[in-house]
């Protein structure tokens, strides 16, 4: 199993964290999004690329999960995909998903759409996750088809694992899900028991706790609602074969501290379930 850093966990970096409402609250997570697209461009892409990559290398992942605000499929060309490409060979960190854009947005065609995959097919990574929306369902399949690409749907209102079957199922299996625990934990659900019921239909794992029932403010793994040691007890008792990306996606502080710190127990929880299970 590989532990990757999700590279969106530095979504509010560009405006220095100055937004002052929480993501459920009135915060612009499109604004941040459309203001890194325009900062990772150019002349400034490999010096901010390599940046980030060097910061998570220094953190301890050796794996990401590339935001397509960092390499956005409506500017990305091929000079920077190579230099992409280049300093995640210098650091040693693969790419094990890319986070896509447009999959749950109206106004995207299937050519803006298609641009996703254009990327991830350059880049080498075998999956693409994202929320998805139904009228864009159909599309993704037939694309996940052509370039050979597994799809994981993320959930983000749905609040059991029987409604997050019932929108994979018509495109399973080229569409699975990819579980976003902070979801759940915001929703009240307990994420053990949506795991247990989903393992047929799991591809990848979204790990990332929640301060407050009805709230999404997300914080150091082990901090908040969510059972983060109950679920790595579960994907362990049904065998689960993927990675786990890890998220935290802080609207007011740079969150490389609370990152590290979240590493780091998760290695100790992980090696102390697999002495138990030795034993």
């Amino acid at each position: 199993m590989k532990w990757a850093m999700m590279t969106a966990n530095y979504v509010a970096e560009e405006l220095d964290y100055s937004i002052s409402q929480g993501w459920t609250k009135g915060g612009d997570w499109g604004n941040c999004h459309t203001v890194t697209v325009e900062a990772y461009q150019g002349k400034s892409f490999k010096e901010k690329f390599e940046r980030l990559i060097d910061r998570t290398k220094q953190m301890g992942f050796d794996n990401i999960e590339l935001w397509s605000a960092h390499l956005d499929p409506s500017v990305a060309n091929l000079n920077m995909i190579d230099e992409a490409r280049a300093i995640l060979e210098k650091h040693a960190v693969n790419i094990i998903s890319y986070y896509a854009v447009g999959f749950d947005r109206t106004d995207y065609t299937e050519d803006d759409i298609r641009r996703n995959f254009i990327i991830a097919k350059e880049l080498g990574v075998p999956m693409i996750t994202q929320t998805i929306i139904n009228q864009n369902a159909p599309i993704i399949r037939s694309l996940a088809e052509e370039y050979e690409m597994k799809i994981g749907w993320e959930n983000h209102p749905e609040k059991s694992a029987n409604e997050i079957i019932s929108h994979i199922k018509p495109y399973y299996p080229q569409i699975s899900s990819t579980l976003d625990t902070g979801w759940l934990g915001t929703y009240h659900c307990n994420a053990s028991q949506v795991i247990r019921e989903l393992k047929d239909h799991l591809l990848h794992i979204h790990l990332k706790d929640v301060k407050a029932v009805g709230e999404h403010d997300s914080c150091t793994l082990g901090d908040g609602i969510v059972d983060i040691k109950g679920v790595l007890e579960t994907l362990k008792e049904i065998n689960y074969q993927g990675n786990i990306t890890v998220e935290h996606e802080p609207h007011n502080y740079d969150p490389t501290d609370d990152l590290k710190e979240s590493l780091s127990r998760l290695k100790t929880w992980s090696t102390e379930i697999e002495n138990r299970t030795e034993v």
